[in-house]
């Protein structure tokens, strides 16, 4: 980039240093480098021993970030994080304010971190001269002292090194990116509506009205801003003023394997971590979030180490954050190995006082109050009486900002478990409900009560935030978590058997009834779980197993509960097949989304369009993607789903099967699926492009694919207008001895209006294809030509091919008016050795009992044919005895298709009795 010298550089409103030689610049934006380098060359971890610093690329590891107007919806497309800042279609300069949104402990602030040392390094955003970065947990500490700021002042108080702040903020020859990380976590008076104008880098405002000013380029138009925030402070924003949103969607799965295995020094020991993780698949998906896995870590580490390793294996999300906290509680007292459930017990007794209070001081901000995030300071905490030792030993992060400290969780599930640990506590110590009402004089308290109306309350007032208080607040009524904590319970030696869980689910799985919407009837669904109640899961597990739900239309919830309970299985699905079901557009989204953990997918007539595919593909392109077969006929697809089906088919390398029968990708589409079948990384062997209205014009580009394709084997292109060319064009590319397709299906092509198989008066068609099922390179093995106004005129040369081809097995002529006299010329060359058939369809062709002792003459030496079908002709009981014998010599044949011929009772009953003499053989179609 090249800069205009500092002289003839146009300055901002406003006074400034002495300006900066070009020489000084460079100087300045190396040192500047090498601090930034520096200070983000480590990353903060929390573990059993506390808090310590590893290095950021020995330990980062890609998350998964997505754009779109909105990040969580499900048409988000994937980006890397170095190109968040690149210029969008149609722009020639980088993006100048982006908004990455993402739910606690997703890595935000990991990648703020990583984006930064990347710059400073030389390897990303190459077009930045400086970077600033700013985390709003410190600016509110800020905000407290300082109520306004200029914010050349500003970056002069966290960057001291910076020289001559205004003078270099004003040079507008300067590229320079702002990061705020964290907004939600800041509380900065921050309105769009009501602030004060400001241009000058120099002039004092509100660090919230420089915010608002640099995002709306009133201050610095030439700086790129990037905005860091958890997703229910992302609308402080206007939409106006955002140039690009994004989402970071956490690990994938070949994340979490990589997290636990770096993590780990005992490879050994990080193996076993990994199997249990993939065990429980409830922590599995929650290990999506870097944050709890650090904390599941440390909790597995522990808990593989001691003896009793199967009793002590967490499997719900509050068992694990329990085990958290004993053992936070244990490296605290220098207990570093497991200890015996006495000592357990006598130490949690002892910091009962302050994990208590400070369970109090969460719930009532965050549930009273609202807070998000929930902070204190020194001074509160000795003020609630809570040990600074709990807070500090890995339980809490700190920041500090001109000699002050703030507190809060290292994970807001953290925050959200001491909430619900405080309404547990209080309770089964005090017979208190924190919810709501409390128990009257001789009303007998019930924690499923409590439970019932922090549920009801949440869902009253949109508190959908506290899903994870929610979660842990059922959890906690299980006996076993009773045992767990007994050392926080008063009467923990004598804890009665009182099974919460029971009453807990009954009215949970009662809300599930009802109509709730999805996410909540999600919520209600990880509540079970943290109850150890699978009957709701394997309920609707067994309704989709056994096909319950195609009985009718399935609601949202229903959608939801099934998109569920196939996440969380361990049992691996082959098939996931949604044309059982009558589904809303939104259920349509939410199964699709879980697409990936099977090995196929069936959407005939589901009618997803362009928008749905786009969701599917979207997930086929992450690694763990298990899809080997696509089923997409009937779904008013374009040729823009097959631009999108493009990428997948060359990246992801399971593909095999697609069917986009009876869609409308046209030529256009084709040419598309051209471009992914040129690719030698391609490995798709059956394509079904049926009933696509294609025409003539993508012949010649698919026939320029299967001379050099080596993996498509399988090509059906009926109900087409390709016509005798682009027959001409196709049947040239089977005589290549590079083309590898064996099957090729032409079926019902218009041929009234194309004749490409030739009409009643003109059979050119089928000349032409069979001249190139003559050539030797032609390795053919199946022919679907049915329903193409074939004639006995056409049988000859159908025939002639089997005089010489050794490859095809298989012919299918269904629907054609052949008539006797076409399968006498037919059968002709089956009376030799030379024939290789193996399965032979005659469905409709016209034939009647004249031509039933053919059969016996044309097969009954053959060792190859297997199957055949005759079902729908004119055969009557007086070609029943040829059959017979036909049956009885052809040694080979497994099975017969007779339906709806002419056979009477008498008939049927002859050809039933077959079945006494060879016991093998299968008869369909002999009851009338």
């Amino acid at each position: 980039m090249s800069f205009g010298t500092p002289k003839n550089c146009k300055k901002r409103a406003g006074t400034y240093e002495k300006e900066l030689s070009e020489a000084d610049l460079e100087n300045l934006k190396a040192t500047h480098k090498n601090k930034s380098r520096e200070a983000f060359k480590y990353m903060t971890e929390s573990g059993e021993k506390g808090r310590s610093q590893v290095l950021l690329n020995e330990r980062f590891i890609d998350v998964s970030i997505t754009e779109g107007e909105n990040s969580e919806d499900s048409n988000a497309t994937s980006i890397e994080l170095g190109d968040i800042f690149k210029p969008l279609s149609g722009q020639d300069r980088p993006t100048l304010t982006v908004v990455t949104e993402g739910i606690a402990g997703i890595g935000k602030s990991v990648l703020v971190q990583k984006l930064i040392y990347d710059w400073a390094s030389g390897v990303a955003l190459s077009e930045y001269d400086f970077i600033f970065c700013f985390p709003f947990r410190e600016l509110s500490l800020l905000s407290q002292d300082k109520k306004e700021i200029a914010v050349a002042e500003l970056v002069k108080q966290y960057y001291p090194h910076i020289e001559n702040c205004g003078s270099l903020l004003a040079n507008e020859a300067m590229r320079t990116l702002f990061i705020f990380d964290g907004l939600s976590d800041g509380n900065l008076e921050v309105d769009f509506n009501k602030h004060i104008v400001c241009r000058d880098v120099s002039r004092a405002v509100t660090l919230g009205n420089i915010l608002v000013n640099l995002v709306k380029k009133e201050l610095i138009p030439s700086a790129s801003i990037w905005i860091t925030t958890r997703h229910g402070a992302k609308n402080i924003i206007p939409p106006q003023y955002i140039s690009r949103r994004t989402g970071i969607k956490g690990f994938q799965d070949q994340g979490i394997e990589d997290y636990f295995r770096r993590r780990c020094e005992n490879q050994q020991l990080a193996e076993k971590m990994i199997q249990v993780v993939k065990k429980q698949r409830n922590l599995f998906f929650m290990c999506s979030v870097p944050a709890f896995c650090c904390i599941l870590f440390s909790v597995l580490k522990t808990v593989l180490n001691s003896a009793d390793v199967e009793d002590e294996i967490p499997q719900t999300l509050t068992e694990v954050y329990s085990h958290f906290l004993v053992d936070l509680i244990l490296f605290q007292e220098e207990k570093l190995e497991y200890v015996g459930n006495e000592l357990q017990v006598a130490l949690l007794q002892s910091n009962h006082d302050s994990i208590f209070r400070l369970g109090k001081l969460v719930f009532e901000r965050s549930w009273h109050q609202g807070s998000q995030t929930v902070s204190f300071n020194e001074a509160e905490l000795n003020q609630h009486q809570i040990k600074l030792s709990l807070v500090c030993g890995g339980l809490c992060k700190d920041i500090t900002k001109d000699n002050k400290k703030s507190y809060s969780f290292v994970h807001l599930a953290v925050q959200e478990y001491f909430a619900a640990l405080y309404v547990f506590l209080s309770f089964h110590n005090q017979k208190k409900n924190p919810i709501g009402k409390s128990f009257q004089l001789f009303e007998k308290p019930s924690y499923s009560q409590v439970c019932k109306e922090a549920c009801e309350s949440a869902s009253k007032d949109g508190k959908s935030r506290q899903e994870f208080f929610l979660r842990f607040l059922c959890g906690l009524g299980t006996i076993k978590s009773q045992h767990f904590l007994k050392g926080l319970l008063v009467h923990g030696e004598n804890i009665k058997e009182k099974d919460d869980s029971k009453k807990i689910a009954k009215f949970l799985k009662k809300t599930l009834q009802t109509n709730i919407p999805p996410e909540q009837a999600i919520n209600i669904l990880h509540c079970l779980n943290e109850l150890n109640d699978i009957s709701a899961l394997d309920e609707v597990k067994t309704a989709f197993k056994t096909g319950t739900f195609s009985s009718g239309s399935l609601s949202p919830v229903q959608c939801a509960a099934l998109a569920f309970v196939l996440k969380m299985s361990e049992q691996n699905y082959k098939e996931l097949d949604l044309s059982l079901y009558k589904l809303p557009s939104v259920g349509i989204q939410r199964l699709l989304l879980i697409a990936n953990y099977f090995t196929g997918i069936k959407l005939s007539g589901a009618n997803i369009k362009d928008s749905g595919l786009k969701i599917l593909t979207d997930e086929m392109q992450k690694q763990d993607c298990k899809l080997q077969n696509l089923k997409l006929d009937g779904n008013n697809l374009t040729h823009k789903s097959c631009e999108k089906l493009v990428a997948v088919l060359k990246d992801n390398h399971n593909i095999i099967l697609l069917d986009l029968t009876d869609n409308n990708i046209q030529d256009k589409g084709v040419s598309s699926l051209c471009n992914a079948l040129e690719d030698a990384k391609c490995s798709l062997r059956m394509l079904s492009v049926g009933g696509n209205k294609l025409t003539t014009g993508c012949c010649e580009r698919l026939a320029t694919v299967l001379k050099q394709n080596k993996t498509l084997v399988e090509l059906d292109l009926s109900n087409n207008r390709i016509g005798e060319e682009g027959l001409r064009q196709l049947t040239e590319a089977l005589k290549n001895e590079n083309c590898a397709l064996l099957k090729l299906g032409l079926n019902s092509i218009f041929a009234f209006e194309f004749g490409i198989m030739g009409t009643y008066e003109d059979a050119s068609g089928a000349e032409i294809l069979c001249d190139a099922l003559k050539s030797k390179n032609c390795v053919l093995q199946s022919l679907g030509v049915a329903n193409t106004k074939l004639t006995s005129d056409c049988c000859g040369a159908l025939a002639s091919v089997f005089s010489t081809n050794q490859t095809l097995t298989e012919l299918d002529v269904s629907m054609n008016e052949l008539g006797n006299n076409g399968i006498n010329t037919l059968f002709s060359p089956f009376k030799t050795s030379h024939c290789k058939l193996e399965k032979l369809r005659l469905s409709k062709t016209g034939l009647t009992d004249a031509c039933s002792k053919e059969f016996q003459a044309a097969f009954a030496t053959s060792q190859t044919l297997i199957h055949l079908d005759v079902s729908h002709n004119r055969f009557t009981d007086k070609a029943a005895p040829s059959f017979c014998d036909f049956i009885l010599d052809c040694a080979s044949l497994k099975s017969i298709r007779m339906e709806k011929n002419r056979f009477s009772v008498n008939g049927y009953k002859t050809l039933e009795d077959l079945k006494k003499k060879k016991n093998d053989l299968q008869i369909v179609g002999l009851k009338t």
